[in-house]
């Protein structure tokens, strides 16, 4: 097979536009936006194991408030409700939005169709957390002092997102290929009816378009960065991506 050849034809897709409700012609322009296909990344999401919350859990949180900042369909925000008293669930896609409140709601959550920066909160949270988000950001520093002044005294913050130390934008290939050879053991795993529609959306042109408009930190440059904004942090590597944890400090005591 040629190096630039794709194993599977782009066009064998699942690109018809799947929300549940109609995106406007600028999110079906923009290969950043989720409303392209928001319903196929929801059942995308919902095939991977720990649904993108297997590490977030593992924090043991709990209790007080939290935010799911970039919360899509409401995965972790629906997790996060069995250990916190009320979850904030923010994302951008009013498609992914509007799956989260008919699959996933629950008294506790409450979701928001509405840019991250528009979001002032003045009681704050005891956790901030974002999964795979602030690549999308044009301004991620800003996105991370945003988050931070979001987080109360003794909270923390939490956040997950993409790396790559050989280039900022992995080549199509990066996501193909490994999903042709993973495909054996993700039709074990998942069985036949979920497997393929899993291989096709990896080859589907929608995402692939989405993918190939990121721009990730390399690991140097994200421990960088965000231990720049929230010094002291502790770093998780999980191979695809980095992990940052942070505790907000407790106001100091009068006269200390």
């Amino acid at each position: 097979m040629p190096p630039s050849a794709d194993p599977i034809d782009p066009a064998d897709s699942l690109d018809s536009p799947s929300s549940p409700d109609s995106p406007d012609s600028a999110a079906l322009a923009d290969p950043r936006s989720f409303d392209r296909f928001a319903r196929d990344y929801d059942r995308f999401v919902t095939l991977l194991p720990g649904g993108n919350t297997s590490w977030l859990l593992g924090l043991a949180p709990g209790g007080g408030r939290a935010l799911d900042a970039g919360c899509g369909s409401g995965h972790a925000a629906l997790a996060l409700a069995d250990c916190y008293e009320e979850v904030v669930g923010v994302d951008l896609s009013p498609s992914l939005i509007a799956l989260a409140e008919a699959t996933r709601a629950h008294p506790r959550v409450r979701y928001l169709a509405r840019d991250l920066f528009d979001l002032a909160d003045s009681d704050g949270f005891d956790l901030v957390y974002s999964h795979t988000v602030l690549h999308h950001l044009d301004d991620c520093r800003a996105g991370l002092e945003h988050l931070k002044r979001l987080v109360r005294p003794g909270g923390t913050v939490a956040l997950v997102d993409n790396v790559c130390d050989r280039y900022p934008t992995p080549p199509r290939r990066a996501y193909t290929w490994p999903a042709v050879w993973n495909f054996p053991r993700e039709l074990c795993r998942l069985g036949p009816r979920d497997a393929w529609f899993q291989l096709r959306f990896w080859h589907s042109r929608s995402w692939l378009d989405h993918l190939l408009s990121d721009r990730y930190l390399s690991r140097a440059g994200f421990r960088a960065l965000y231990g720049s904004v929230f010094p002291g942090a502790r770093f998780d590597d999980l191979g695809f991506a980095l992990a940052m944890t942070w505790t907000a400090p407790e106001p100091s005591a009068p006269g200390m």
